[in-house]
């Protein structure tokens, strides 16, 4: 395969005709008798307009309400979060590891999880104090991407080789920083997401034609799901009943039933899709297309392409609202910027330095500050996100 792998470089893979030949052997051991866990999963589940351009239409279906991700926590009458900014006050650049690919804030925000394959751990960084208090080491496979359940109370590892040798899920405690199961998976698994009742992990492959949903409570295999090849990344409705899903290699986001499993609508999108986020009303997703060096808006009402924002930035990696949902933000591994995008007009209304090949980019809950993992130097570039502050 003509392509580039994010242990080696933080950048995502590009190929024109993507085919793998699957191990079938493997894929019916794992649908007759679920996934065995190689330690203890755990003790029960964690609780829980007008932009320039016009994209393609696809199947329509009732609209939903989205959530962010990371998931903010706080109560309907909470205040609003402050406004975000045009653009971003600079912040210091924090030596982290070695080669940082993801971050993920948690629900409270007081810290991030940030996975780094190159170090073959998790390192917990203190958002308030911009530092690292600890490193979880995962020496079964280097970790690649992390999720929160919902109350924060876990987080979960996607963690494969180089040649998907070793393929697993670890589930760390937060509470103690430490690791309390680890479960062998299929090839590459992804940026996994948990339902909002925190019951069910949704799991896609970066070497796969299929996503895998898993029981939080024991990590066994409840359901299968084909779909388009290399499904990366999923992001749910605000009321949990639908999953938006980028498959890479294949240029559409699959829409999911989260009950049913049933798929609801493909959404042909820009090319390479990578990253995906509902905005934070619900009413749009936000994909950011790796090769297209673009972004697709989705209407979560039609299920449909409305509109596209260009170039903003090379090889878009990641994508993250702002709370207050004025502003999304893209963190483009190519160019070493992140792009700060008005997400009522399409215009980018900054463009900022990031360091070495950024590949991913976390709010913290009040939108006060964002987080840049630079997979090539080491480092997170802390920025200010908000206005006033």
């Amino acid at each position: 395969m003509d392509v580039h792998h994010p242990i080696q470089h933080g950048k995502h893979r590009r190929q024109e005709h993507h085919r793998r030949i699957l191990v079938v052997g493997l894929s019916l051991l794992l649908l007759a008798g679920g996934i065995v866990a190689a330690l203890t999963w755990g003790s029960g589940p964690a609780s829980s307009n007008a932009v320039q351009g016009a994209g393609s239409t696809s199947s329509a279906a009732a609209g939903h309400a989205g959530h962010t991700h990371p998931q903010p926590t706080g109560s309907a009458s909470a205040a609003p979060p402050p406004q975000s900014a045009a653009t971003l006050g600079t912040g210091s650049v924090v030596a982290v590891g070695k080669t940082p690919h993801e971050v993920a804030v948690s629900p409270d925000g007081s810290f991030a999880y940030i996975a780094d394959p190159g170090a073959g751990a998790v390192i917990r960084f203190d958002t308030a104090g911009n530092r690292v208090t600890a490193s979880i080491p995962v020496p079964e496979a280097p970790p690649q991407m992390v999720t929160f359940s919902p109350d924060g109370s876990r987080a979960y590892v996607s963690a494969f080789t180089e040649d998907f040798s070793a393929d697993v899920v670890a589930v760390l405690d937060t509470g103690s920083d430490t690791k309390t199961s680890v479960t062998p998976v299929g090839r590459g698994p992804y940026a996994a997401a948990v339902t909002p009742d925190g019951r069910r992990l949704f799991l896609p492959y970066y070497d796969e034609d299929h996503l895998d949903v898993l029981d939080t409570s024991s990590g066994a295999l409840v359901t299968r799901i084909p779909l388009p090849p290399s499904p990366h990344w999923v992001s749910f409705s605000r009321d949990g009943r639908l999953a938006y899903i980028t498959d890479h290699f294949s240029n559409v986001v699959t829409v999911l039933d989260v009950q049913t499993y049933a798929v609801v609508a493909t959404i042909p999108v820009g090319d390479g899709p990578h990253s995906l986020e509902v905005s934070p009303d619900g009413t749009r997703v936000a994909v950011v297309n790796y090769i297209g060096g673009d972004v697709s808006l989705i209407d979560t009402t039609r299920n449909a392409v409305i509109a596209t924002v260009p170039a903003v930035g090379a090889g878009p990696q990641d994508v993250s609202y702002a709370p207050d949902g004025r502003h999304f933000y893209t963190a483009n591994v190519d160019d070493g910027t992140m792009a700060v995008v008005d997400a009522n007009t399409g215009a980018v209304t900054a463009r900022i330095a990031a360091g070495s090949s950024p590949t991913s980019v976390a709010v913290t809950p009040d939108g006060g500050r964002l987080f840049v993992t630079n997979f090539d130097d080491g480092t997170v570039r802390v920025l200010e996100g908000s206005v006033g502050r």
